[in-house]
């Protein structure tokens, strides 16, 4: 029986301000501190969303911090990893499905790093894109 999808964000735009309570809503989202973005992380922390949820890694806010003069491609290369082990097969179950980008185009360094992550499919979307994988079918 397939496993049920488990879809995760990546925010790179240190702009991106409120939208990203609004995503909070419906999958867990990593979102880079900035001005505009750190009192939104806190207010989710505060809503107590993550505290009601069933799984708090399927709604909610992880915040990371930018490197100094770091580009958003080199961000989200070294933000991916991060995700993967605390959404993938030794951290959740199910493992990430999806991971939605915000911020950054689909580079071939970024496909690259996906890849290594075992994403089969990336696609570039208005705002950035998206990587898929296959779950893992169970035993």
């Amino acid at each position: 029986m397939p496993m049920p999808p488990h879809k995760v964000g990546i925010v790179v735009d240190q702009r991106f301000g409120a939208r990203a309570a609004d995503l909070a809503l419906g999958f867990h989202v990593w979102v880079v501190e900035s001005r505009e973005n750190t009192p939104v992380i806190q207010s989710v922390w505060k809503s107590g969303l993550m505290d009601a949820a069933a799984d708090p890694l399927a709604v909610g806010v992880t915040s990371f911090a930018a490197l100094e003069g770091e580009s958003p491609e080199a961000m989200c290369a070294r933000i991916a990893g991060d995700v993967n082990e605390h959404h993938g097969e030794l951290a959740h179950a199910p493992p990430w499905s999806e991971i939605e980008v915000f911020g950054v185009k689909l580079t071939s360094t970024l496909r690259h790093v996906f890849e290594e992550l075992e994403a089969t499919a990336c696609t570039p979307t208005q705002e950035g894109f998206i990587c898929r994988r296959l779950s893992p079918s169970g035993p």
